[in-house]
């Protein structure tokens, strides 16, 4: 990804702006996310008023739904707690034989983040034209059919559906979450390259974003792209905020609802309350019934699978893929309302899982939160990971980001192969630690020798 002949490159320093010994708000740790956010979220949806719901599915959603969620946010913040705490960092460096390495000083890093150094800027933009390209493919039927636009803006909401998407080609508009994250850190500084908040590239990748948004319906993409940049360029925000900014970040899971619900009667403003308002009083109750009905909905479908399942019935196994969506889609021929037909977030987990393997797996699932967490205050690589994470307890009650699902399998893949990439720089480059010298008489008058090399980073 990088020449490095010819170029200075510099081991990230711990400034200001980095996360690590920075100060960040408390919803950032995934195990106060799930106790303070999570569950509160959970019990307001489960003892709401159902009736208030625009679905006209059959309810299946009760208390012993409830405890089943309740129980598997528990399991997932134990696990989360466990690697948050840095256990199994020692308890794996105990196993290699070695002992724990603690960096005070940041030119100890040198050699050990060469990836978060070299990582460049180019990379970006080979990204973005992967983004933007499946895009235009994923569009193609607007570019030769231009009418459709105002067919949709128009309140048709079955018209996307009468496209096509193309299979292992399309499926890459979903870069938009490790794209977003790559940007945010570039602009945290957590990553090299001086970027611009207000650029052509991020009018590119957010306007993009916007127009799916908008004539596909799906909001979850705009926002997939702003909050992976959001988080990542969080630790600049932070360092940068005074006591007013820092209390406002705190209480931010209080002010996100309303910013969710906003945005969510906009975009029905613009895109099907022309085919609804002959329904309903005014926008703003139709919008907040419908924003309720989606997440409802999903808690329901689960229940129901959960009930057709037979995870109630005694001991239940794993629910094979083909098994479930049988169950799915028979249950949405009659019962449950095909219009609000996500499949549910936690309650998806445990009707595939079933009633044996449910908790372990998700207590295994919190130790992963828990170490994306990490590498994410600690500003590495691994971090880009942890945008994902995020997405999945923000939507643990409708889509089940941890587990199975295609939107982040791309950003999985090019994660990954980021990882490998920064794994194999120490093979490749050799690392030019700088000269520390201490207790000197006359530092004003100290000056570089010459033979110290220009290059910290060179080709073996």
């Amino acid at each position: 990804m990088n020449r490095l002949r010819g170029k200075s490159y510099h081991a990230p320093q711990k400034t200001a702006v980095s996360p690590v010994g920075g100060w960040l708000p408390w919803w950032t740790r995934p195990s106060l996310m799930l106790l303070g956010a999570s569950i509160p979220a959970l019990v307001i949806f489960s003892f709401s008023d159902s009736s208030v719901t625009l679905s006209r599915a059959q309810h299946f959603y009760g208390v012993r739904d409830f405890v089943v969620a309740f129980f598997a946010i528990v399991a997932l913040f134990l696990g989360a707690r466990i690697a948050e705490s840095g256990l199994l960092g020692q308890l794996w460096t105990r196993m290699r034989g070695q002992r724990p390495r603690v960096l005070t000083d940041p030119r100890q890093l040198s050699g050990s983040r060469l990836g978060e150094t070299l990582l460049s800027e180019r990379f970006d933009y080979f990204l973005m034209a992967v983004f933007v390209i499946s895009h235009l493919i994923f569009f193609r039927n607007f570019f030769l059919n231009p009418g459709l636009v105002t067919a949709v803006l128009g309140g048709n909401l079955e018209l996307k559906h009468t496209f096509k998407t193309i299979p292992g080609v399309t499926t890459w508009t979903q870069v938009s979450l490790v794209l977003g994250a790559i940007r945010g850190m570039r602009w945290s500084g957590l990553l090299p390259g001086k970027i611009k908040l207000i650029s052509l590239f991020h009018i590119v990748f957010f306007g993009v974003l916007f127009v799916r948004a908008l004539l596909w319906s799906e909001r979850l993409a705009l926002i997939e792209g702003f909050v992976p940049f959001f988080l990542c360029a969080l630790p600049r925000v932070t360092a940068a905020a005074g006591p007013l900014g820092r209390t406002l970040l705190r209480f931010l899971p209080l002010l996100l609802p309303v910013a969710v619900l906003l945005l969510f009667i906009s975009f029905e403003f613009l895109r099907s309350w022309q085919y609804y308002s002959g329904q309903h009083s005014s926008i703003f109750e139709f919008g907040w019934r419908r924003l309720y009905t989606y997440y409802f909905e999903a808690m329901n479908t689960g229940a129901a699978i959960l009930q057709v399942g037979g995870f109630y019935d005694g001991i239940a196994g794993p629910l094979s893929f083909k098994a479930h969506e049988a169950v799915y889609e028979g249950l949405y021929l009659g019962t449950l309302d095909v219009e609000y037909n996500n499949p549910g977030g936690i309650h998806y987990v445990a009707s595939r899982l079933g009633n044996v393997l449910l908790w372990p797996f998700l207590a295994l699932v919190g130790m992963w939160f828990g170490l994306t967490w990490r590498a994410y205050v600690e500003g590495r690589l691994f971090a880009l990971f942890y945008p994902i994470t995020f997405l999945g307890l923000m939507e643990i009650l409708r889509i089940p980001y941890w587990f199975g699902l295609n939107r982040v399998l791309p950003t999985s893949v090019v994660i990954a192969l980021i990882l490998i990439w920064a794994a194999t720089l120490k093979r490749r480059v050799r690392v030019h630690r700088p000269v520390v010298i201490e207790d000197w008489d006359e530092p004003e008058s100290w000056t570089p020798p010459a033979a110290l090399p220009a290059e910290p980073f060179q080709r073996r």
